[in-house]
């Protein structure tokens, strides 16, 4: 799977009467997390890889789509996480987890993988926490970040579009992409923490996306250096 711009998920409330603003608890936002998590599981675990492409499509156009409705449920004056816009999220991560699908299932397959498996998803939620805990307690303004992150991840992304076509040149460098993309989207976890903290009710799902898209990456990336160092190369994302 292949990396995402998660800055485009956290926009600035629009301009309105500060009694009109409303906070959101981090509560509700770990609620959605976690409803998005089992959707994940779901679609990694349960759905037949044949499903990859459609998911893989549909994923793309949620990208996009969730964005479009949390503003049309903004303007209609209801609460996005409510309504369709929370329900487009879980499907979003449904479909990443379809997505995750073959890689998942043929590791699971057998006694080994499976152990793989478990060892990179729990490392995966210790780094995921640790960095989340520190996004939402420390003082620093994390946001001075974004830009050098987003940088980043299109140095991400370009070496990984090349790695395609130059697999041979690039393959050594296949532990240094894993631990370079686990870095990355550690630091943008505790970014995007901090922006929760800080977030009103019309963005709480697009920062609850962002954040997810965290962990997903974050677990990708981590998975790739567990099957590095286990002899099975890198995942196709």
């Amino acid at each position: 799977m292949l990396p995402y711009d998660n800055s485009r998920y956290y926009q600035s409330p629009p301009l309105l009467d500060v009694k009109q603003v409303k906070t959101v608890s981090l509560t509700q936002i770990m609620g959605l997390l976690s409803f998005m998590f089992l959707a994940l599981a779901a679609g990694a675990f349960l759905v037949p890889p044949s499903y990859f492409m459609v998911a893989l499509i549909l994923e793309f156009v949620l990208l996009f789509t969730i964005p479009v409705m949390n503003r049309r449920a903004l303007a209609r004056g209801d609460e996005p996480a409510a309504g369709l816009t929370g329900g487009l999220a879980l499907m979003f991560a449904a479909c990443a987890g379809v997505v995750l699908g073959p890689l998942v299932q043929s590791l699971a397959a057998t006694s080994d993988g499976l152990a793989v498996l478990g060892q990179a998803a729990l490392v995966t939620f210790v780094v995921f926490g640790s960095f989340g805990a520190y996004g939402l307690m420390t003082k620093r303004n994390l946001n001075v970040m974004a830009k050098a992150l987003f940088m980043g991840l299109l140095v991400l992304v370009g070496i990984m579009i090349l790695s395609v076509f130059f697999s041979s040149f690039l393959s050594p460098f296949g532990l240094l992409i894993g631990l370079g993309g686990a870095i990355l989207f550690s630091l943008m976890t505790a970014m995007d923490f901090q922006r929760a903290k800080y977030s009103t009710a019309d963005n709480a799902v697009l920062v609850t996306l962002s954040i997810f898209l965290d962990f997903v990456n974050l677990f990708t990336f981590i998975l790739d250096i567990f099957l590095i160092f286990g002899g099975g190369g890198t995942s196709k994302r």
